[in-house]
């Protein structure tokens, strides 16, 4: 499995409990998704992060945007462990 055919967005959120709140609603929402560890390359001041296909961008942008909680910031993984911020 490469990042080329199996794309993903990496979530930022301001803090622990939103990071919960967006995960209950995008679970509820159908999202498929998976709460990991904020990668060392990013900084948050929370120390989790949600990862979700990159195909329910707009699924997901949907939801949380209704909730008003979009993530701080959003980032795709790049080449040599770097990664690039991207809109929701």
């Amino acid at each position: 499995m490469t990042r080329e055919t199996d794309p993903e967005l990496v979530l930022i959120f301001r803090g622990t409990h939103q990071v919960l709140s967006a995960e209950k609603r995008l679970k509820r929402g159908g999202v498929r998704l998976r709460l990991i560890p904020v990668p060392r390359r990013l900084t948050s001041d929370c120390g989790l992060a949600i990862r979700i296909p990159i195909e329910q961008r707009d699924r997901a942008r949907e939801i949380l945007s209704g909730a008003r909680l979009l993530p701080a910031s959003v980032h795709v993984p790049g080449r040599n462990g770097e990664y690039d911020s991207v809109p929701l």
